[in-house]
């Protein structure tokens, strides 16, 4: 029956798309194109389809109302945009992560059946984790770590959704294999020595000490004076701490971002704010604002700069309308007030690592991220 195989197709792309990095790559590079990656995209919105032909209500009682109004923007810039396949490939990626969030709405019933996809969430993580500890070992923390993921941040990211989600769990099925399990993806988390996500970390691990768990709070205290003792991390606060320049004289990655912005922000004519340039036009149009040698284009590395640009006010606030619709409902259905503020917690994660990194093209993390927050938003029967 199609939706025994459609469930059955979801487990097995949430298995394994966070380590299908590496071979879709290489399978890409060889076939050029769209490549492979966009198959399990198409397989995943497929069984979301599905599911939605058979049951409609979750749809257009909770789905819809959140996300039309951010993918009706993504698609009208789709016809202004300067690459309009480029800028169709990353709607129809948005698209996904709205699949992924509205799967759990059919897929859980009960709490026993969100306990069942979140674990398989978790043990997706279990090949890219036996990664990252080969690679720790092999190079013995002097670069940051990527496992299967085509860079460090993504890696981190989903780490830091990782220990959200057994955060998640323990608010449910308290297990000590899982806590135990939790010191090792904080250690790999550290060695990608991405700082966004160390923040997101430390706001996760913060919320939950204060408002759901206390024993929380004086490791989260100290937490930060020990990882300074720790010349790595040290050398990335510093880097930032220490100004606009590091100690090379060079702009630091921070101070370099907000030229880019500055730069794309005051290139925009006035006939643009409202709608922006179309999706995928930063890329586009970077080499004409921030021309330097070497480089053909530059991403935004801020979720709501690339907004404003490529969809104008109406896209930024279609954007935030999702998360204004999500956060009221992650408070009122969670099934326990430890799971709320979990979720809640790893939503504005999200939001804070927003505002410096790439977060839209994280395709692989997003999966996670926004099914995890679909599960959460589940109201059990």
């Amino acid at each position: 029956r199609w939706p025994a195989w459609a469930a059955r197709l979801c487990g097995v792309l949430l298995l394994v798309r966070a380590s299908c990095d590496p071979l879709l790559e290489a399978l890409r590079d060889q076939g050029g194109g769209m490549g492979p990656g966009a198959l399990l995209n198409a397989l995943l919105l497929l069984a979301a389809l599905r599911f939605a032909l058979l049951r409609p209500q979750p749809l257009a009682a909770v789905v819809l109302p959140m996300w039309t109004p951010f993918l009706l923007a993504g698609l009208a810039s789709v016809a202004i945009a300067p690459d309009a396949s480029g800028a169709l490939r990353l709607l129809l990626v948005q698209a996904s992560y709205c699949a992924a969030f509205a799967l759990p709405f059919w897929l859980i019933r009960t709490g026993q059946d969100r306990l069942r996809w979140l674990r398989l969430l978790l043990c997706s993580s279990l090949l890219p984790v036996g990664w990252g500890i080969v690679e720790l070992a092999l190079n013995g923390g002097a670069e940051r770590l990527q496992a299967t993921f085509s860079h460090p941040n993504i890696f981190a990211f989903y780490l830091l959704l990782m220990l959200a989600l057994i955060l998640y769990l323990q608010s449910a099925a308290p297990s000590r294999l899982l806590w135990a399990y939790l010191p090792l993806l904080l250690t790999l988390l550290i060695c990608t020595r991405t700082r966004s996500a160390w923040a997101g970390c430390l706001l996760l691990f913060a919320l939950y000490g204060l408002l759901a768990d206390r024993r929380l709070l004086l490791p989260v205290l100290l937490a930060p004076a020990l990882l300074v003792l720790n010349d790595d991390v040290r050398a990335r606060l510093t880097d930032i701490a220490a100004g606009a320049y590091d100690n090379e004289g060079q702009l630091n990655s921070y101070a370099w971002r907000v030229l880019l912005w500055r730069a794309g922000l005051r290139w925009m004519d006035g006939q643009h704010w409202l709608y922006g340039y179309g999706l995928e036009a930063f890329r586009d149009y970077s080499p004409r604002f921030f021309p330097l040698p070497g480089q053909d284009s530059w991403d935004p590395h801020n979720v709501y700069i690339q907004l404003y640009f490529e969809t104008g006010l109406i896209g930024l606030a279609a954007y935030g309308w999702l998360f204004l619709r999500l956060l009221p409902r992650l408070w009122r259905v969670a099934p326990s007030w430890p799971a709320a503020v979990i979720a809640l917690a790893m939503v504005l994660a999200y939001l804070l690592t927003s505002w410096s990194d790439n977060m839209l093209y994280y395709l692989s993390f997003n999966w996670y991220f926004w099914f995890f927050v679909g599960s959460a938003a589940v109201r059990e029967a």
